[in-house]
This record gives C-alpha cells, structure tokens and sequence, in this order.
C-alpha cells in the first residue's frame, strides 16, 4: 500500500506549530511557518535550542527576531528542502505506480511511466518540468477504462496527493529562488537565468544586455537611520527597478546593496536609457519614513551597463558590468557608465 507516513507527519506538526505561534504571537507568514515547522520536528537542534531560549527567556518574537530565525536556520536549507520533495516525489511516485500496475494488470505500461518518470525526476529541474512529469503521471491514471470501484478510488486519492505534492514543490523552489528580503530573484536564480538567456541570445541571434546598480554610500544610510530602514530601503528599490522592467526582463538582488537586471532582446543603447531612467529616478525622488513622522532624505545609484558578446564566458560579461560600475563609483557616483 503506498505509504501515508509523511502526509500524516507534515499535518501533525502544522497542528503543533500553529497554535505555539499563535501564543507566542508570531506572525503566520511561510517564513515564520517554515522556522517552527523546523522547530517541532525536532530536525534542526541549532534552532530548537534558540528558540527553546528565548522561550524561556520569555522574550517577544519580534520581527527582527524571526528574520534572524529564518535567515539563520531556515534560508540555507531551502536548496536542501527542494532535494528532498524531489526524493519524495520518486518515492511517491514508486509505490503509486506499483500499486496501479497490480490493480489494472498493466504492469508493463506503467513500468515504462515509471522508469521515464524516476528518471526525469533525478535531474535538476524546474517547478515547469516536474508540473509536466506529474500532469503525465495524472493523465495516465485517469486514460485507463473499465476499473472497479476500488480503483477509481484509489486514482482520485493519489491524484489529489500528486497534486498537493506539486504544489509544496513549486513553492519551496520558488522559496529557494528567491531573496528573502526583497522578494525579487537571489544570486542562484540570477545565475541560472542568465545562462539561459545567454544560450537563447546566441540561438536567436538577439541582443542581451546586463545593468549592475548600487546604492550608492548605503552603509552610511545605514548607520544614519538604522538597519531596519535600511532594510525597508532595500526593499523600495527592489520594486522601484521591478517597476521600471517589463516582460523576460529579470531583476536579481546581487548581494548587500547591489542589483543586477538582465535585459534579453535589448540592445546596449536601450539598456542605456532604461538605466538612465531609473537613475533619475532616484535622484528625484525624496524618500521618509512609512509613517510620514521623519524625512530621510535622498538615495542614488550607480549603474554598470554591459552588453553580451556570443561565446564569451558568462563570468566575463557579469565582470565588465561590474567594471562599469566601478568607474561610475569612481567617477562620483549617481551616474551610468557603459562598458565600452
């Protein structure tokens, strides 16, 4: 019989852990979720013996405390999770594939499912390609004719349990992919999807352009008005360059105050004018606390702007716009430098 074992453990723990957050008045939020999962389940002793901690402590779970839980704990795992729901898609997919060969007497057929399916799934894939594989695995469940009453059951059941199973998948990669503070694209993600648009760009022969943006003297913000404006900060720049972009175009935080879009079918001088677009807006702009109580002045960023040349590597293209952005820093800040 295909094992219920970790649908059963996954929802004990969530009746566990929401009512321990529910007391101790944390925010019900995927991150804040993924943390005291970690925590009931035991699996994680580092974060057990600091929450146990504050707990005793009887100290508040501030937002800055859960950020710090979840950067600290939970974050580096989220590559780890994805491995595992990929481990418990195959093995999933093992005993639901087994049993239906037995039932319909199809054992061949679904072997044949099975072996492409386990083996598609060993690789690296996307939340795309894994919906593929399960939609496959659906689709032939549901295509076979004249079953008992057990099997139609039995399909319904492992259906619902695939698609649940997909969509835990599709979110943790998502989780992984993604900055934890800002919500748009990580370091990995960027990476990824440059290597990507740079195959597409030499395949269709189509310009790719990259701009590398820093905030310029941000630490000295920082230590003005605090790492929690400077944090809110961030995050209002994030969606800024969000704003200003459009389509295939990916905006990536590269690390600490430091952005990278990637501008596919865009010509060096496009990606000039974009840049110089959102430079200015920054220059204009007057930024002040959420609650409208203090002003906090001006920030300005310094862009790179760099231009893919078929074939060379993709550690050279990322290095000339960010020798863009160098001598745009060098050459006073708040200004667009091409690499020429």
């Amino acid at each position: 019989m295909m094992d219920h074992q970790l649908i059963e453990r996954t929802q004990g723990f969530l009746r566990i852990a929401l009512p321990m957050m529910a007391k101790n008045r944390v925010p019900i939020t995927p991150r804040n979720y993924a943390v005291w999962y970690q925590y009931v389940s035991g699996d994680n002793a580092a974060l057990r013996e600091t929450v146990d901690a504050i707990l005793k402590a009887s100290e508040p779970f501030t937002e800055e405390i859960n950020d710090m839980l979840y950067r600290k704990y939970c974050l580096e795992t989220n590559e780890g999770a994805v491995k595992k729901l990929r481990e418990d898609l195959k093995k999933m997919l093992t005993a639901v594939l087994g049993e239906l060969a037995l039932m319909t007497g199809k054992a061949e057929k679904y072997n044949v499912v099975l072996n492409d399916s386990v083996e598609k799934l060993s690789e690296d894939l996307s939340a795309d390609t894994i919906r593929r594989i399960l939609d496959e695995i659906i689709g032939e469940t549901r295509a076979i004719k004249g079953h008992n009453l057990e099997i139609q059951r039995k399909l319904q059941e492992t259906t619902a349990e695939l698609e649940n199973m997909q969509r835990e998948f599709e979110r943790t990669k998502l989780e992984a992919s993604m900055d934890y503070l800002t919500g748009v694209a990580n370091r990995k993600a960027f990476n990824e999807t440059l290597a990507q648009l740079a195959r597409d760009a030499v395949s269709e022969d189509k310009p790719l352009s990259l701009l590398m943006l820093d905030i310029d003297c941000f630490k000295a913000f920082n230590d003005a008005h605090g790492h929690l404006v400077g944090d809110e900060v961030l995050k209002f720049v994030a969606k800024i360059i969000k704003d200003h972009v459009r389509g295939r175009d990916c905006i990536a935080r590269y690390g600490g105050e430091e952005f990278v879009v990637l501008l596919p079918f865009t010509p060096l001088g496009g990606a000039k004018i974009l840049a110089e677009n959102i430079r200015l807006y920054f220059e204009q702009a007057r930024l002040q606390t959420a609650d409208k109580a203090k002003a906090l002045g001006r920030i300005t960023l310094s862009i790179g702007v760099a231009g893919y040349r078929p074939g060379e590597a993709l550690v050279d293209f990322v290095a000339r716009a960010d020798k863009a952005l160098y001598q745009a820093k060098s050459a006073g800040r708040n200004r667009v430098v091409l690499d020429t």
